[in-house]
């Protein structure tokens, strides 16, 4: 779970900022992003959720200018180890206000957390 301010992305608009570090052989299987308050930009606020390789792989303009929870789309890349992206659009004046949260689940190839017999 990752928590952001406006103040966190204000001046990135378009730039891909590392949110949440994945294990090697990581599997998104779900998640989503939970927008707390509404960015304020004058136009439109969307975001972006992907990696290194994909920048929106996961959520293509994911609105955050409302409320609301907005749901990641598992695809079932295998990662290599490294972090989940995201990347804010902001249209118009930079926001004075907004805060989101992003949830991600996920499971590791190889690895067992329980057995049994």
């Amino acid at each position: 779970m990752v928590w952001s301010n406006f103040g966190d992305l204000a001046g990135l608009s378009g730039t891909d900022v590392g949110a949440v570090s994945l294990p090697p052989n990581a599997i998104v299987t779900g998640g989503a992003v939970v927008v707390k308050t509404a960015f304020n930009s004058a136009t439109s606020d969307v975001i972006d959720v992907g990696d290194s390789v994909s920048q929106n792989r996961y959520l293509n303009d994911g609105n955050i200018h409302a409320t609301g929870v907005v749901a990641l789309v598992p695809t079932g890349y295998v990662h290599a180890g490294g972090d989940l992206t995201v990347r804010w659009v902001g249209v118009g004046a930079v926001p004075t206000t907004g805060q989101l949260q992003l949830r991600v689940d996920y499971i590791q190839v190889g690895r067992s957390e329980y057995t049994q017999d």
